[in-house]
Order: C-alpha cells, then structure tokens, then sequence
C-alpha cells in the first residue's frame, strides 16, 4: 500500500478519470472526469481507494503561538513550577504534543511570595492558560495572571469527582463536601 506523493490542486483542477478512479471528498465528478472542489493536497491511500482533496484548513498543524489561548494538562509539579501538555490551541484539540510550563510568578500577579503551587494546580488538572513566549527545551512559557478568565477550568477531587467552582480560590467536591485550593478560571 504505497501512498502517492503529495501535490497542491486548486479548485476546477482536472484530477483524473472518473471511470477509472472513484471520487471522494473535495472532488465531483464532470463528464467523466474528477475535478477539484477546494484548494488542498491530493490524496489517494491506495490502488483502488478514491481521491480526494484534503482541504488546506485541515492540513494546517495547529501551534501554540505567543497570545494563544491554551488548554494544557498539569503533569509534574514543582516548589517553583507546573509543567504541563498542551492539548488544545482555542477550541482546537492538538495531532501532536505540546509541552508547556507555568512559573509561579505567572499565576497571579499579587502575593506570588505567599502562593504555594498546590494551592493553585494539581496534576491532573486541566488549565485554561495563555502563551507568554517560547521557553528553553521547546516548551511555552503558560500563564494564568493575564485575565480571570485563565485557571483551573476542571479539576477531579481526592474522592475521583469532578470538583465545581465556588470562588476563584476554591473548589468544592460534590460527593464529600471538602473544598480544595485552585487558581479557578472565571466561567466564560
């Protein structure tokens, strides 16, 4: 199963016979010939499979870029430090991994000396956080101090529940009652 080379097509591009190949997506038929319906890669698995065109907005590879706002997974957590993986840029889930970390001055912008991390993430969470910059080792700098609207945005409790804002500091576990400190997104 040899997959053909890759080739830019425009639409109303003449992509081959119709009573040879069959047609697939971003194509259509025309007097026995398959033509483009939308600006992207030609595509065709193998022998027998159809052609296709995949579209340029699919074939582009979203990066987190500085400004991006991110959804990241808290994986490893440190005195001064959380890193993460980014899964999502927007409301657009990530093909590949991302590594991130968020510094404890970039939390919040008051009382950074008092903050402890794990009163802000733990692992597991899931971060809505924006982009600073690139750091060292191809991960981004997060941080969660540019607007409200960035924190903790899902969070399971110690019981395994699903924990449930109640203030921008603190979570609630419907299942035990405890609360739990975070750095809460505001709802949006």
């Amino acid at each position: 199963m040899a997959i053909a080379a890759v080739q830019a097509v425009a639409p109303g591009q003449p992509l081959g016979d119709a009573d040879k190949t069959p047609a697939g997506r971003g194509t259509y038929v025309e007097s026995g010939k398959i033509f483009a319906c939308v600006t992207g890669q030609k595509k065709r698995k193998a022998e027998n499979s159809a052609l296709e065109v995949l579209p340029e907005e699919e074939l582009a590879s979203n990066v987190p870029e500085v400004g991006s706002i991110v959804l990241a997974r808290i994986v490893r957590m440190s005195q001064d430090r959380a890193e993460c993986v980014i899964v999502a840029v927007g409301s657009t889930a990530l093909n590949e991994k991302f590594r991130g970390v968020i510094r404890k001055q970039d939390i919040r912008f008051f009382e950074v000396d008092k903050l402890q991390m794990t009163d802000a993430f733990r692992n597991g969470d899931f971060v809505r956080a924006q982009v600073l910059a690139l750091g060292d080792s191809r991960s981004y700098v997060l941080s969660t101090a540019v607007s409200d609207n960035l924190g903790v945005i899902l969070a399971k409790s110690e019981a395994g529940m699903p924990l449930s804002p109640i203030s921008w500091n603190f979570m609630k576990c419907p299942l035990t009652g405890r609360t739990e400190k975070r750095k809460v997104a505001k709802p949006s």
